[in-house]
C-alpha cells in the first residue's frame, strides 16, 4: 500500500515535471521567435538607413551634376562669347591685312597689269561656274578672254588662311622673275585676290598623269622632257639672287602643261627665300611652321622647320616617281625601291603607255629614289647631279626617236 502511494506521488511529481518542461520549451521557441523577429527587424531597419543613406548620395550627385551643368553651361556661354570676339578680331585684322597687302602690292614699284574687279567680274560672266575649270586650295579657276588673250583666273577664297599672304607672294615672285618652265603672270586685282595666268591647254601634270577626262596617256619621251624642265625651273628658283626661292609645295597639280607638253611651274604663293649664306648649308633657315601637301614634304623640313633648297628635292623625287608611275605619292618611294630589289620593276610603271624604254627608266628611278632620301645631306644636288642625269635620258629618247 505504501509502495503504491509513492509511486502515485512519484507519477504525480513527473507529470509535474513534463508539464513544467513543455512550459519551458514553449518559452525558449516564444524566446527564439522573439530573437528572430528582433534580428529581422534590425536587418530591416538597417537595410532602411542603407537605401536612405544611398538615396541622399544620388540626390547628392544629382545636385553635383546640376550644379556642374549649370557652371559648364556658364563656360561655353563664355567661351561662345570670347570665340565671337575673337571671331570679330580675325575679321578685323584680316581686312586690316588686307588693306596691308594691297598697299605692299600696289606700292612697291612692282610692274604688272592691275585689273579692277569689274574687269574680272565681265571676263568670268559673274564667275560663271560654266567657266569654272578647276578649284583648287587657293580657290577656284575659271578659264576666259581678257584682253584678247585666252587667260586662266584664280580667285582667292574669303575663308582662306593666309590667302591675301599667298596671293601677294604669288605676284612678288611671278612679277620680278622670267623662265619658260615658270607659269606667265598676266596680271592680278588685289583688291580681291584674283590672280591672272596664261591659259595651259593640257591642264596640270597630275590630270594628265590621271587621264581625267579621259585623255590619253603622255608618251614616255614627253614624260622625261617634263621631268627636265621642272628640274631646269626649280633651278632657276633655287639659284635666284640675292636669295634662293625654296618653291615649298612641288606636286604634279602645281605643274602645267601647254598643248605642247612645256611644262611650267606655278602656285609660288608658299615659297620661301633663303638666305644664300644657309642655302645649301647643313645649318638651314628655321620656320616657324612647315608648309605645303602631305606626301611631298621634306620629312626632315617637316620634323625640324629647317627650310633649305634641298626641301624641294624631296618633293622632286616623289614627282619623278609618279611621272613614270602614274600611281598616288603615298609609300611610292619603298613601292619603288621594293619593286626594284625583288626585280619587278617593270610591274609598277605606268602599264597605258607601251614600249618603255626600260634602261633609261630604271636610270631615272633611281635618281629619283636618291631625291627621296629622308635626309637632306644625303639627297644629290640638283645643278651638278640632277639636272645633267635628267638632260641625258631626256636626249638618248630624243636620239632613238630621230
Amino acid at each position: 500500500m505504501k509502495l503504491k502511494l509513492e509511486l502515485k506521488k512519484a507519477s504525480e511529481q513527473y507529470g509535474i515535471v513534463c508539464r513544467e518542461a513543455v512550459l519551458a520549451k514553449q518559452k525558449a521557441n516564444e524566446l527564439e521567435k522573439f530573437r528572430q523577429e528582433k534580428e529581422r527587424n534590425v536587418e530591416k531597419a538597417r537595410l532602411a538607413e542603407e537605401a536612405a543613406l544611398a538615396l541622399a548620395e544620388v540626390e547628392r550627385q544629382k545636385a553635383k551634376a546640376a550644379i556642374e551643368s549649370a557652371e559648364m553651361s556658364q563656360r561655353l556661354a563664355e567661351m561662345e562669347t570670347q570665340k565671337r570676339k575673337l571671331a570679330e578680331l580675325k575679321a578685323k585684322h584680316d581686312e586690316q591685312f588686307r588693306k596691308r597687302t594691297i598697299h605692299d602690292v600696289v606700292f612697291h614699284n612692282i610692274a604688272y597689269r592691275r585689273y579692277s574687279i569689274k574687269e574680272i567680274e565681265v571676263a568670268t560672266n559673274g564667275f560663271d561656274n560654266a567657266l569654272k575649270i578647276g578649284e583648287g586650295g587657293y580657290g577656284p579657276v575659271f578659264k576666259t578672254v581678257l584682253d584678247h588673250t585666252v587667260v586662266a583666273i584664280k580667285v582667292l577664297r574669303p575663308d582662306l588662311a593666309h590667302g591675301e599672304r599667298q596671293f601677294q607672294q604669288e605676284v612678288l615672285v611671278l612679277s620680278t622673275i622670267r623662265h619658260p618652265n615658270m607659269v606667265l603672270l598676266l596680271g592680278a586685282c588685289p583688291e580681291f585676290g584674283c590672280l591672272v595666268y596664261e591659259h595651259m591647254e593640257n591642264g596640270s601634270l597630275e590630270d594628265r598623269l590621271f587621264r581625267k577626262g579621259n585623255s590619253p596617256p603622255i608618251p614616255w619621251k614627253n614624260r622625261f622632257k617634263i621631268a627636265y624642265e621642272i628640274a631646269t625651273g626649280l633651278l632657276f628658283l633655287h639659284q635666284r639672287k640675292p636669295e634662293p626661292l625654296v618653291h615649298r609645295d612641288m606636286k604634279p597639280g602645281n605643274i602645267l602643261l601647254d598643248k605642247n607638253y612645256v611644262s611650267k611651274i606655278s602656285d609660288v604663293g608658299l615659297a620661301r627665300l633663303v638666305p644664300a649664306s644657309v642655302a645649301n648649308k647643313t645649318t638651314q633657315y628655321r620656320m616657324t611652321g612647315a608648309a605645303g601637301t602631305f606626301c611631298y614634304i621634306d620629312p626632315e623640313y617637316q620634323q625640324t622647320g629647317m627650310l633649305g633648297v634641298k626641301s624641294d628635292i624631296y618633293s622632286l623625287g616623289v614627282v619623278l616617281l609618279q611621272i613614270i608611275t602614274a600611281k598616288p605619292p603615298m609609300g611610292l618611294s619603298h613601292l619603288v625601291e621594293e619593286a626594284i630589289q625583288k626585280g619587278d620593276f617593270i610591274d609598277v610603271l605606268d602599264s597605258s603607255v607601251p614600249d618603255c624604254p626600260i634602261e633609261e627608266t630604271l636610270s631615272f628611278a633611281k635618281l629619283a629614289l636618291k631625291c627621296c632620301e629622308l635626309r637632306k645631306r644625303d639627297r644629290p644636288d640638283l645643278g651638278t647631279v640632277i639636272l645633267p642625269e635628267l638632260n641625258r635620258i631626256s636626249q638618248i629618247l630624243e636620239c632613238d626617236e630621230d
